[in-house]
Protein backbone atom coordinates (compact mmCIF):
# COMPACT_ATOMS: atom_id res chain seq x y z
CA UNK A 1 0.00 0.00 0.00
CA UNK A 2 1.21 3.46 -0.92
CA UNK A 3 0.43 6.53 0.74
CA UNK A 4 0.17 9.92 -1.04
CA UNK A 5 0.70 13.22 0.51
CA UNK A 6 -1.69 15.69 0.70
CA UNK A 7 -1.38 18.00 -2.46
CA UNK A 8 0.47 15.48 -4.66
CA UNK A 9 -0.31 15.25 -7.92
CA UNK A 10 -1.11 12.13 -9.30
CA UNK A 11 -2.55 10.84 -13.02
CA UNK A 12 -5.58 8.86 -13.18
CA UNK A 13 -5.59 6.14 -15.88
CA UNK A 14 -8.74 5.26 -15.74
CA UNK A 15 -11.59 4.62 -13.29
CA UNK A 16 -13.62 2.19 -11.74
CA UNK A 17 -16.58 0.95 -9.40
CA UNK A 18 -15.76 0.11 -6.14
CA UNK A 19 -16.48 -0.11 -2.32
CA UNK A 20 -17.65 2.71 -1.16
CA UNK A 21 -15.28 5.49 0.74
CA UNK A 22 -16.51 8.99 2.05
CA UNK A 23 -19.87 9.89 -0.64
CA UNK A 24 -18.39 8.05 -3.55
CA UNK A 25 -17.60 4.20 -4.83
CA UNK A 26 -15.38 5.61 -8.06
CA UNK A 27 -12.00 4.69 -7.65
CA UNK A 28 -9.15 6.05 -9.90
CA UNK A 29 -6.42 3.79 -10.85
CA UNK A 30 -3.11 5.92 -11.04
CA UNK A 31 -0.73 4.73 -13.75
CA UNK A 32 1.30 3.44 -11.25
CA UNK A 33 -1.14 0.64 -11.30
CA UNK A 34 -2.48 1.70 -8.12
CA UNK A 35 -5.87 2.80 -6.75
CA UNK A 36 -7.17 5.82 -4.49
CA UNK A 37 -10.82 6.65 -3.50
CA UNK A 38 -11.94 9.24 -6.50
CA UNK A 39 -13.42 11.01 -2.77
CA UNK A 40 -9.73 11.86 -2.08
CA UNK A 41 -8.87 13.14 -5.74
CA UNK A 42 -9.20 16.29 -7.08
CA UNK A 43 -11.58 15.17 -10.18
CA UNK A 44 -14.04 17.13 -12.36
CA UNK A 45 -16.84 15.15 -10.78
CA UNK A 46 -15.66 14.89 -7.69
CA UNK A 47 -17.91 11.84 -6.47
CA UNK A 48 -18.76 10.26 -9.29
CA UNK A 49 -17.56 8.74 -12.85
CA UNK A 50 -15.96 11.97 -14.60
CA UNK A 51 -16.55 12.64 -18.34
CA UNK A 52 -12.91 13.64 -19.47
CA UNK A 53 -11.57 10.34 -17.68
CA UNK A 54 -12.15 6.76 -18.88
CA UNK A 55 -13.57 4.02 -17.62
CA UNK A 56 -11.27 0.88 -16.90
CA UNK A 57 -11.60 -1.68 -19.21
CA UNK A 58 -10.41 -5.21 -18.99
CA UNK A 59 -9.66 -7.02 -21.97
CA UNK A 60 -10.40 -11.06 -21.81
CA UNK A 61 -10.40 -13.05 -25.26
CA UNK A 62 -13.47 -14.78 -26.53
CA UNK A 63 -12.05 -18.64 -26.26
CA UNK A 64 -15.16 -20.18 -28.09
CA UNK A 65 -14.40 -20.68 -31.54
CA UNK A 66 -18.14 -20.13 -32.80
CA UNK A 67 -18.42 -16.82 -31.15
CA UNK A 68 -20.64 -15.93 -28.11
CA UNK A 69 -23.52 -13.84 -27.79
CA UNK A 70 -24.00 -10.47 -26.40
CA UNK A 71 -26.81 -9.84 -24.50
CA UNK A 72 -29.02 -6.99 -22.77
CA UNK A 73 -28.66 -8.35 -19.23
CA UNK A 74 -26.34 -10.50 -17.05
CA UNK A 75 -28.41 -13.75 -18.26
CA UNK A 76 -29.42 -16.23 -21.26
CA UNK A 77 -32.88 -15.29 -20.79
CA UNK A 78 -32.22 -11.54 -21.82
CA UNK A 79 -32.31 -10.70 -25.71
CA UNK A 80 -28.87 -11.27 -27.86
CA UNK A 81 -27.73 -7.40 -28.72
CA UNK A 82 -25.05 -8.86 -30.69
CA UNK A 83 -22.18 -11.60 -31.29
CA UNK A 84 -18.41 -11.67 -30.10
CA UNK A 85 -16.66 -13.62 -32.56
CA UNK A 86 -14.22 -16.36 -31.45
CA UNK A 87 -10.85 -14.76 -30.37
CA UNK A 88 -12.12 -11.05 -30.07
CA UNK A 89 -11.02 -8.95 -27.49
CA UNK A 90 -14.55 -8.29 -25.24
CA UNK A 91 -13.36 -5.41 -22.99
CA UNK A 92 -14.96 -5.71 -19.48
CA UNK A 93 -15.99 -2.65 -17.15
CA UNK A 94 -17.60 -4.53 -14.80
CA UNK A 95 -18.51 -8.26 -13.19
CA UNK A 96 -22.03 -9.33 -11.64
CA UNK A 97 -24.08 -12.73 -10.93
CA UNK A 98 -27.12 -13.47 -13.39
CA UNK A 99 -28.14 -17.09 -15.34
CA UNK A 100 -26.12 -19.83 -14.95
CA UNK A 101 -24.48 -20.79 -18.19
CA UNK A 102 -21.90 -23.67 -17.90
CA UNK A 103 -20.34 -23.58 -14.37
CA UNK A 104 -20.49 -20.38 -13.59
CA UNK A 105 -23.37 -17.07 -12.92
CA UNK A 106 -20.77 -14.57 -13.86
CA UNK A 107 -21.83 -11.93 -16.56
CA UNK A 108 -19.39 -9.42 -17.65
CA UNK A 109 -20.40 -6.08 -18.60
CA UNK A 110 -18.54 -4.81 -21.95
CA UNK A 111 -17.09 -1.55 -22.94
CA UNK A 112 -20.27 -0.59 -25.23
CA UNK A 113 -22.75 -1.51 -22.66
CA UNK A 114 -23.84 -5.35 -23.53
CA UNK A 115 -23.11 -8.39 -21.92
CA UNK A 116 -21.48 -11.69 -22.35
CA UNK A 117 -21.20 -14.70 -19.75
CA UNK A 118 -17.63 -15.27 -18.56
CA UNK A 119 -17.89 -19.21 -19.88
CA UNK A 120 -16.58 -17.92 -23.18
CA UNK A 121 -14.16 -15.37 -22.29
CA UNK A 122 -10.25 -15.95 -20.79
CA UNK A 123 -11.19 -13.66 -17.49
CA UNK A 124 -8.57 -14.62 -14.79
CA UNK A 125 -11.21 -16.00 -12.35
CA UNK A 126 -12.40 -18.61 -14.26
CA UNK A 127 -15.87 -19.68 -12.81
CA UNK A 128 -15.63 -16.79 -10.17
CA UNK A 129 -15.61 -12.90 -10.11
CA UNK A 130 -11.63 -11.35 -11.71
CA UNK A 131 -9.67 -9.55 -9.79
CA UNK A 132 -9.35 -6.54 -10.57
CA UNK A 133 -12.26 -6.37 -12.58
CA UNK A 134 -15.00 -4.77 -10.06
CA UNK A 135 -18.05 -5.88 -9.51
CA UNK A 136 -21.13 -4.01 -10.82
Amino acid sequence: MRTYPAGTDVTVACQARGSAFGTTTVWDKLTDGSYVTDFRVDTPSDTGFSAPVARCRYPCQVTIADGANQRGGPGASYAVTGRLPGGALAWVVCQQAGGWVGKTRVWDKISDGHWVSDAYVASPGATGFSKPVPRC
